[in-house]
């Protein structure tokens, strides 16, 4: 299953493929220091939350893994490796199974 296959439930909204989402990943840059677990990994925007600043990001490593990131919008590095808060997940299904509800009341 690649991204595109979710099923996608509320309040997760995909991003089209088609529209340039690179400030998002300028964003997440932005907020990364080295010690962070996505530093230098290049991703891809998949999904975002309207609820809130979650980004799901595809890692663009060849795992086939996906990174839900709570994004500060602090537009520096944040002093903490921990933040911006990061899921990782194995693969797609681990995600749609295990993190789409994730946060819900």
């Amino acid at each position: 299953m690649n991204p595109s296959e979710i099923n996608w439930l509320g309040p997760w909204h995909p991003l089209n493929d088609a529209l340039p989402y690179n400030g998002l990943v300028e964003e997440l840059r932005r907020e990364l220091l080295r010690e962070h677990v996505l530093f230098n990994v290049h991703v891809r925007p998949v999904a975002t939350r309207r609820d809130c600043d979650d980004v799901l990001f595809e890692l663009l490593d060849g795992s086939g893994r996906l990174a839900v990131v709570h994004l500060t919008y602090a537009q520096h590095p944040e002093p903490d490796p921990r933040w911006p808060e990061t899921r990782l997940f194995l693969n797609c299904e681990e995600f749609q199974r295990d993190g789409m509800n994730e946060g819900q009341n």
